[in-house]
């Protein structure tokens, strides 16, 4: 009988280890985003799978891989028109401010139509749909609803991929509570400790967000899918029942805790590694000061350039009063004025610097992919967020001690000196960067393995059934109970009703009518 099992086991590896067909649809989003899926894809055809790729950027050398099949739509690739504008927004005035929210809802209000047309039109992808075959299909979350049918169409089962914390109204979707009460809004700058008024806040803007974003366009995008290529398709809302798993980009060393659905997989800071040498000129520059060096960067979508002269002024100065050598990354035209310690890269190897024996601190905008290298490596932050979900990465980030924040609009040459010399001097960002990151560290698996390991679990048992929560097919009145209250409270109010009316008759019963004044009169007569 064991034989039998081993043989069953054996044979069941022997299966996926040969090569499963697996579909990864990321089709829009940031080129950060890469860093959820890259990694993976790497991983996964290292262990003689064949994945298809359908992205907006170029993954590069693992796109060579004989196992690959990348399809590139760089039509999709982020719009950064609105970019320049950033800055202008962030330390202007609320005109300029409001006319910035406007682009960035319009832009919002129109993708998911737009991703989904040129997605489903592409020839590739229609040949792709037509005729091809796959054991699994994982999507990004960035690509909104788009995604959501190659599941059901392939017949294949579906692993979400969330390129940051668990989105709103996915817990709800997987028969989960949305914990509006302590898990913050993901583009707010809330934390777990929400007073009445933030909480009213955070539920508001929550249940906006997934009716803009998700209800707002579930029924449009699900048309464009029967219009272009398949009539058939269920009710989108149906499919998302139905998926997997969800991988988060999220863990609670540098994301906030709360309670998840079993069907919920955190793989957060599955692209972090060990530093690798630097190249001999880099690693000349940041080891000539006994001093050590700083790493300033603000992820791919906005450029350092677009920042105002005022600005670029304010940091330049500031670095020149540093003894330690700043790295910055810097994608124009090389500056003249640059002082002796300052070296600008069009692009750095940001985890082998973080990881350098030597670098003492990083200035960043907070996105979570570099609050995540910066936690692995153990390195003090100083964060200056945009928006968006850096807001709250920085927050938590200064609520476990290892950053600070300082924003665009308080920006000066003072400021900054101060709020660098203050995380390079005081030993407290530096202690409390080594404690998480060794909390990070400590885990029975690398987040990359187990993102593998639930992925090929997924392959072997084709879903995952057994960790579907039966709160998934309840109405949202049968999860909150109110048809048990309902019935509990009859009990109550049914006898209580009863004594009520028994009560009531017999009071009645027992009080007479009031005689007339005239019978009264004659009565009292009688008596005397």
């Amino acid at each position: 009988m064991k034989l039998v099992f081993v043989l069953v086991v054996f044979v069941t590896w022997l299966a996926v280890s040969e090569g499963s067909w697996i579909l990864i649809v990321a089709a829009h989003g940031t080129k950060s985003h890469q860093n959820v899926y890259v990694p993976l894809t790497k991983e996964l055809v290292g262990r003689g799978h064949h994945v298809t790729l359908i992205t907006n950027y170029d993954i590069g050398e693992v796109a060579q891989h004989d196992n690959v099949n990348q399809i590139l739509l760089e039509q999709l690739a982020l719009d950064t028109s609105i970019f320049p504008n950033m800055f202008k927004a962030l330390t202007g005035t609320w005109r300029d401010k409001i006319e910035m929210g406007v682009q960035v809802a319009r832009m919002m209000f129109t993708f998911p139509a737009m991703v989904a047309e040129t997605t489903y039109g592409d020839s590739r992808i229609q040949t792709l749909l037509a005729k091809g075959k796959f054991d699994l299909v994982m999507f990004s979350e960035a690509c909104g609803l788009t995604c959501y049918p190659f599941g059901w169409h392939f017949k294949a089962p579906t692993i979400a991929m969330s390129p940051n914390v668990l989105f709103p109204g996915r817990a709800a979707l997987l028969g989960d509570e949305e914990h509006y009460s302590y898990v913050p809004f993901i583009l707010s700058s809330y934390t777990d400790k929400m007073s009445l008024n933030q909480r009213l806040g955070n539920y508001l803007i929550s249940k906006l967000f997934n009716t803009f974003v998700h209800d707002w366009h579930i029924d449009s995008v699900h048309s464009i899918f029967k219009k272009m290529v398949d009539p058939d398709c269920p009710p989108f809302i149906e499919i998302e029942k139905n998926f997997s798993l969800v991988f988060t980009n999220s863990h609670p060393s540098f994301s906030y805790p709360r309670t998840l659905p079993p069907q919920v997989i955190e793989v957060g800071g599955l692209h972090c590694r060990p530093a690798r040498p630097l190249p001999d000129d880099l690693e000349a520059f940041v080891s000539s000061s006994e001093a050590g060096f700083v790493v300033f960067a603000i992820g791919s979508a906005i450029k350092m350039e677009d920042m105002p002269e005022e600005m670029i002024q304010s940091f330049i100065k500031a670095f020149a009063r540093l003894p330690q050598r700043v790295v910055w990354q810097w994608k124009g035209k090389v500056r003249s004025d640059l002082p002796a310690n300052v070296l600008a890269v069009p692009w750095l190897p940001q985890q082998d610097l973080l990881g350098h024996k030597h670098c003492r601190a990083f200035l960043t905008h907070g996105g979570l992919n570099s609050l995540q290298e910066a936690v692995y490596h153990g390195v003090p932050v100083l964060g200056f967020p945009f928006g968006t979900d850096q807001t709250l990465n920085v927050g938590r980030a200064v609520k476990e001690g290892y950053a600070a924040k300082l924003e665009w609009k308080e920006i000066t040459q003072e400021t900054l000196i101060k709020s660098i010399q203050e995380i390079l001097h005081d030993s407290k960002y530096k202690k409390s960067a080594k404690r998480i990151s060794g909390m990070f560290r400590d885990q029975i698996q690398p987040p990359l393995e187990r993102a593998v390991f639930w992925t090929e679990f997924v392959l072997r048992h084709k879903g995952t059934d057994h960790l579907r929560l039966g709160s998934i097919d309840l109405a949202p009145y049968q999860r909150a109970l109110v048809d048990v209250y309902f019935v509990f409270s009859l009990f109550f109010i049914i006898p209580l009703l009863l004594v009520f009316f028994c009560v009531r008759k017999c009071c009645c019963a027992n009080k007479r009518p009031a005689a007339p004044p005239a019978v009264r009169n004659e009565q009292i007569k009688k008596r005397q």
